[in-house]
């Protein structure tokens, strides 16, 4: 690896197995130093029983593995729709997911995680695959962003009150799909308990040209999430997984403009699961082309 740049490698662990003590081994095998927890035996992060959660610590340090981000689904699936802005707290749907949000907590303090992730409240319309791709991802209309504004706010007053920060991941289904509309939300919420996970082939398949989204993130950027994909069918939008530097996301060039950024942690979020095929193979052959991809950036990190 030539670039100078102090990096880290992790995996989520489901893009394993979700045999959690089989996914920890196979991400020590390949010299990463953390996971990132989303589901583990059949269940999602804020399922598990406080016994479950003690095992997960146990065979995380038997693995002498760390972890630096609760990776649950706090507002998505989360419709807007019949939401009003002046009573949005009062919501059951926005109340069901503050009890998340509190086992969230819980799960940080437990697995010494600074990081929660959450993501932008679900479209309405657009951002299911196929559909429409555009660069502004179908963009965030004032009304809506206002609502995304206010709740993710007040998650962001919460964790700052426990000392912990959220990371807003971008997704296709998502609001905030771009490195644009992350950045948009980003302004509209104004606190600084709120990071970027920067995924920028979640913002290829929306429709985004990722040298782009990341002008809008940079800077606020705390964790990248690895994986490529290619466009199946420009009329539909169709979309499908790729190994990383085999579809449309430009990989040597993000990680030319990365190489720039202080974020230090690089998680592979696979994906691509080719029929048949073993998960944790995928992920060697994802991890083994981020790490080529990287090994190609000249000394000191830049293109």
């Amino acid at each position: 690896m030539t670039s100078t740049k102090p990096y880290r490698f992790g995996v989520i662990t489901d893009e394993i197995d979700q045999d959690f003590a089989r996914a920890c081994q196979v991400a020590r095998e390949l010299g990463m130093s953390y996971v990132e927890i989303h589901t583990l035996w059949g269940k999602n992060v804020d399922e598990l029983s406080d016994e479950e959660v003690e095992q997960v610590a146990q065979i995380l340090e038997e693995h002498g593995l760390g972890t630096h981000l609760i990776c649950g689904l706090l507002f998505r699936p989360f419709s807007l729709a019949d939401v009003e802005l002046a009573t949005l707290e009062e919501h059951p749907r926005f109340q069901a997911h503050l009890v998340k949000l509190e086992r969230f907590i819980q799960l940080a303090h437990r697995l010494q995680a600074p990081y929660i992730r959450t993501f932008g409240f679900t479209r309405d319309v657009g951002g299911a695959n196929p559909s429409p791709r555009s660069p502004d991802g179908g963009g965030v209309d004032e009304e809506t962003l206002a609502k995304i504004a206010k709740g993710l706010r007040i998650a962001c007053q919460r964790v700052a009150q426990e000392g912990l920060t959220l990371a807003l991941e971008n997704a296709r289904s998502l609001y905030a799909n771009t490195g644009g509309n992350l950045r948009r939300v980003l302004d509209a919420v104004d606190h600084p308990n709120l990071k970027i996970i920067w995924d920028p082939a979640n913002a290829f398949v929306a429709g985004e040209d990722p040298a782009q989204g990341f002008q809008a993130v940079r800077g606020h950027i705390v964790d990248v999430h690895c994986k490529d994909a290619v466009v199946v069918d420009e009329a539909t939008g169709l979309t499908a997984w790729a190994r990383i530097g085999a579809g449309g996301t430009n990989w040597p060039q993000q990680l030319a403009l990365l190489a720039q950024e202080p974020v230090e942690t690089y998680t592979i979020e696979t994906h691509w699961h080719p029929e048949g095929q073993d998960r944790a193979e995928n992920t060697r052959q994802t991890f083994a082309s981020l790490q080529a991809l990287l090994g190609q950036l000249p000394k000191g990190g830049t293109a």
